[in-house]
């Protein structure tokens, strides 16, 4: 009761308590100003009703005083659409984190592979080995230094094909083989999302049994978070605290329930070999393939990056398998096939000129097509250099003399490989007229090292994004000691005051019994 000394000591004792509370709040707060993911807690006060008393110096001889202060909850300030524009940059800049990996690759190709230090060079050293037996067509050692120089090409073309195709395993596995699937990029992260998904229904769950949990409530908004940097996503928020999240426009948590299932499965389809699946509960496909719908995200980058169209281990894998097609295609028509100007010739056993009919180059595997990776230097001409054509004449010329072995004509085509226009080889497309070897290449270079810088300015400008939203969510959501500081000081003084409203309340008491 307010008005006796009782209900006078009752408030100033729940007033105690309460600024207690409200100091161990601070307290906490100031202890985990540094923790990730904590949200700033406040203590909510609400006046007790009073109840009206007769007391003879009212006017209408009743009163209504309050009975003191409760605390109705502790609580936290969250923005549920700063949250939703924070989470969609994220998905963007989760794009840019795990596609900044290739990036590194592809440097690693333009520096090491590409560079004047590597095919580039070998092209050069070519070209220089080509140059040389121009200059003298009998001698063996400049036809040897001609094959070991194309050969060296060739191994090149190999090795980074490999290393490429390598690239993409590790991202989405290889196409066919469900063991490199299992172990790639693209399986795993899908997998942690579907698990991460499930730990959300999981954290629903607790929060609905336990509402006024902060601490959980943060553990789950830190997991949306890190959900949202996977895959965009969409949330609702229930009216029992749990939230709802939706991917492609599909309820995968609702509350406490996981009703779907996200997969990445290998498809039978070469130029679309992975497929983002969503499941129903009795292991239905609701949706066969999410994938070109995710937008920027960590999922899509890997899946770019493994088979992206536009910049990534594929298309430069193409761009690579052109110019070895290029390359081996035209050195074997300078080295078999006849044309206006004459026929390819070698000097044969008998020192006389003998037409060409070995290609230089042929496929590992046998087939029409020459790639990066299955083209290589015929066995025949490393064990007997002296195959190469070195002349070209017209042999149905009467003038034809087959002991002309200083002729050259040959290896002037094959020197203008290095600045001649080859049909069919372009970045672009369509190919147009065509480009030389060290044109293409330096074309190849360019455009690597243009996309790197593409994607890392995108990045970086992404990143400044996220920063900023960052920035307004620890603005609004963090810990200011100043705040904490004032707060502190207030509820001490409170607490102080409360303490000194019992002490008097108390003496009061005491001379009222020894009056008594």
């Amino acid at each position: 009761m307010g008005s006796t000394l009782n209900g006078l000591m009752n408030i100033a004792i729940n007033s105690v308590n309460n600024n207690q509370v409200a100091l161990n709040v601070v307290s906490n707060n100031i202890s985990n100003m540094n923790t990730e993911g904590y949200t700033r807690q406040t203590v909510d006060f609400a006046a007790i009703p009073g109840y009206r008393i007769f007391d003879w110096c009212a006017s209408n001889g009743k009163v209504t005083p309050g009975q003191g202060a409760e605390i109705t909850g502790i609580s936290t300030k969250r923005s549920e659409w700063l949250d939703n524009y924070f989470r969609d940059q994220n998905a963007d800049a989760g794009y840019y984190d795990q596609i900044g990996g290739m990036l590194n690759n592809m440097e690693n190709l333009l520096n090491d592979e590409l560079s004047s230090n590597g095919l580039s060079k070998l092209f050069n050293d070519f070209f220089a080995a080509s140059e040389a037996l121009s200059g003298d067509p009998t001698n063996k050692a400049y036809k040897i230094a001609f094959v070991n120089a194309a050969q060296n090409v060739a191994d090149a073309l190999n090795n980074m094909s490999s290393t490429i195709k390598n690239y993409m395993n590790t991202a989405i596995g290889t196409f066919g083989d469900a063991d490199s699937f299992e172990a790639s990029l693209i399986n795993t992260n899908v997998d942690s999302l579907d698990s991460k998904l499930e730990q959300l229904a999981d954290l629903n769950n607790q929060i609905a049994q336990n509402p006024s949990s902060n601490a959980l409530i943060d553990q789950r908004n830190m997991l949306l978070d890190d959900i949202s940097s996977m895959v965009p996503i969409t949330t609702t928020t229930n009216e029992n605290g749990t939230v709802n999240v939706l991917i492609d426009g599909q309820t995968v948590v609702k509350g406490g329930e996981k009703r779907l299932t996200i997969q990445a499965v290998q498809s039978d389809d070469p130029d679309n070999p992975v497929k983002i699946q969503l499941l129903d509960e009795e292991g239905n496909v609701k949706k066969d393939d999410i994938s070109d719908s995710l937008g920027n995200c960590s999922i899509t980058a890997i899946l770019q990056a493994g088979k992206g169209d536009s910049f990534g281990y594929q298309s430069i894998l193409d761009d690579l398998d052109k110019l070895a097609s290029a390359f081996a295609q035209e050195m074997n028509k300078i080295q078999t096939q006849a044309d206006a100007n004459g026929t390819p010739l070698y000097i044969g056993p008998d020192g006389t000129l003998t037409e060409s009919t070995t290609p230089f180059f042929v496929t590992k595997d046998g087939s029409a097509d020459f790639t990066a990776g299955n083209i290589q230097i015929n066995q025949a001409l490393i064990d007997d250099p002296t195959l190469v054509a070195t002349a070209r004449i017209d042999t149905t010329n009467p003038d034809y003399e087959p002991e002309a072995v200083g002729n050259a004509s040959n290896m002037v085509l094959f020197n203008e490989l290095g600045k001649g226009k080859i049909a069919g080889l372009n970045i672009s497309d369509p190919p147009g007229e065509g480009m030389s070897i060290t044109d293409y290449l330096s074309s190849l270079v360019s455009k690597i090292g243009s996309g790197v810088d593409s994607i890392k300015s995108a990045g970086d400008a992404q990143d400044a994004v996220l920063q900023q939203a960052q920035s307004q969510r620890d603005e609004l959501y963090g810990v200011d000691l100043n705040e904490e500081l004032a707060d502190l000081i207030k509820y001490q003084r409170a607490y102080e005051a409360s303490a000194r409203v019992f002490t008097v309340a108390n003496e009061l008491m005491q001379t009222i019994m020894q009056m008594i």
